[in-house]
């Protein structure tokens, strides 16, 4: 005997279309809706129009989505919804959870993301959401039987949601122009059309990246070196890191305690070109920097000094660097084994990076090396995974990955110990680099992007550029030098200090100056090891 509960029921397509966009606004709009009633004058007629034209766009779009698809074959829209409903479920957990918005640049985040990391970001609270907000619904999409449609009844359907949605639309134009002025975070909250609209951008922006890459002009060194004489130049690419919680940078907390008696040169308004990782490498890698346009893609700067005879290493512990032309790639794996092999401490945290690193420099035959690391350094939500159980130094940490879940404090403890980590790595490279008393070298630490816990609601990084605080693009930049460069250079870590904004690229033009080189691409303004500010 069949249960009740299970028996099929009939209804029509405009019935079961209905049904999916009534329920996607019920169930699946409440970031839309709260971001929307936020920044709505309420109590106004004006205010509730516009929110009602906000949520009507996204119901309008998936009744004629599905509606769409049932010109195919109406057995293209049952599955079609489900598909969406379960999306739906997981993406509305990310942004409850993290309060992140799912534009381009995030869909970006979520497919270059790798096992680890996705590891981290899940909890049980996922199957909940899964339940409640996809299987719930899912069970009730099922139990549905839509009845079969001729051509003309369907395309009648589709034409009458269209001028309905239409007419709507034209009688409240004027709240296009709230519409417009809030597009980007109403696109990447809007369910599903948030995920589905910018995961295309994604891909279609990967395609254009994948063009033939321009060689950028030639070069030359402006000092060469003595046949003896050796540059290193070690170039750190910090992640999500903020200025606000360095003690260099006047955070009351001692985060820095390592690299403070090292007299590195504090850059005091670095600005990060983007809130993302993949973004910000190629901005902080690419001459042009901020400017970097989508019709070129010009080669980056490991690529171009390998291309000018420097011996060009990148180790990494993480991802989202551009394609690009070195002498040595060292991914994680390949790192950690190596690592384990040696007996090192740091396997799975970012100290392995600097395993058999004097011993790579020493070996190099080439009179210039660059040394590129590029750390997992801070990246959440798991802060407290990120060092090894010593450098537990503020307690009690949060270690949960439901950030919100945590007190502020708690969260705050977990993340400014990434810091001291990554401050102690640093002074353990620049111990490195001294003992190689022999060897001209600098090192520059920059961070790819900043990092919000807790502030205005935002957690994480990501948000879009437009909006995002300055937590998220305030980040640090350090720069050291030996003993040996200030001297062929004639600086000093005050003589390169710089109160004025520096953009990401200011590491291209100084990797370039640390080695002398030159060429119609070279910005001397951006050079931070440029001794005669005003004249090339």
């Amino acid at each position: 005997m069949r249960l009740p509960f299970f028996n099929p029921l009939k209804c029509s397509l405009f019935v079961f279309v209905l049904l999916c966009a009534v329920g996607n606004t019920l169930i699946f709009q409440a970031p839309l809706l709260k971001y929307a009633a936020t920044h709505l004058t309420a109590g106004t007629i004006k205010g509730a129009l516009t929110l009602i034209t906000v949520l009507v766009i996204p119901a309008g779009l998936l009744m004629t989505v599905l509606l769409l698809a049932s010109l195919g074959s109406v057995r293209l829209v049952k599955p079609l919804s489900l598909i969406l409903v379960l999306g739906n479920a997981i993406a509305l957990y990310f942004m409850n959870s993290y309060n992140v918005v799912l534009d381009r640049s995030m869909m970006g985040n979520v497919f270059r993301t790798d096992v680890r990391e996705a590891g981290e970001l899940l909890n049980i609270q996922l199957i909940w959401y899964l339940f409640a907000a996809g299987l719930v619904p899912t069970i009730l999409l099922l139990k549905l039987n839509i009845q079969p449609n001729t051509l003309v009844r369907k395309v009648a359907t589709l034409s009458a949601v269209l001028l309905t949605l239409f007419a709507w639309l034209y009688a409240n134009s004027s709240s296009w122009l709230w519409i417009d002025k809030h597009a980007q975070q109403i696109g990447g909250t809007m369910l599903p059309w948030s995920y589905v609209v910018n995961t295309a951008r994604h891909f279609d922006q990967v395609a254009s990246a994948n063009r033939p890459q321009v060689l950028l002009p030639a070069a030359y060194f402006s000092a060469p070196l003595q046949p003896a004489q050796k540059r290193v130049v070690v170039l750190v690419i910090g992640e999500a890191a903020r200025a606000q919680n360095f003690s260099l940078y006047g955070y009351p907390r001692s985060t820095n305690p390592f690299t403070a008696p090292a007299a590195m040169a504090v850059m005091l308004d670095a600005r990060a070109c983007s809130t993302y990782t993949t973004r910000s490498l190629t901005c902080m890698l690419s001459h042009q920097g901020e400017a970097t346009s989508s019709a070129a893609r010009f080669e980056v700067l490991p690529s171009y000094l390998k291309r000018h005879g420097v011996d060009v290493a990148w180790r990494t512990n993480n991802w989202g660097e551009p394609p690009m032309q070195v002498s040595t790639y060292e991914r994680p794996a390949d790192i950690q084994k190596a690592c384990e092999a040696t007996g090192c401490m740091d396997v799975g945290f970012d100290g392995v990076l600097l395993n058999g690193l004097k011993e790579r420099i020493r070996d190099s035959t080439n009179p210039n090396v660059l040394i590129m690391l590029h750390l997992n350094g801070s990246h959440g939500p798991a802060y407290n995974s990120k060092y090894p159980p010593k450098f537990e130094h503020f307690m009690p940490v949060c270690k949960s990955v439901d950030l919100q879940t945590c007190t502020r404090q708690t969260l705050v403890n977990a993340y400014d110990n990434t810091l001291r980590y990554t401050d102690h790595l640093l002074s353990k490279l620049i111990g490195t680099l001294e003992e190689l008393d022999d060897v001209s070298s600098t090192l520059i630490y920059q961070s790819d992007h900043g990092e919000s816990l807790g502030e205005y609601g935002l957690y994480l990084h990501g948000a879009p550029s437009s909006i995002a605080p300055d937590t998220q693009t305030k980040i640090p930049f350090l720069v050291w030098m030996s003993l040996r460069f200030q001297s062929e250079k004639g600086l000093t870590p005050e003589g390169i200090t710089r109160s004025a904004e520096q953009a990401h690229d200011y590491v291209f033009h100084s990797v370039m100056g640390a080695f002398g080189l030159r060429s119609d691409i070279y910005k001397f303004e951006r050079d931070v090891f440029h001794k005669h500010h005003g004249t090339p």
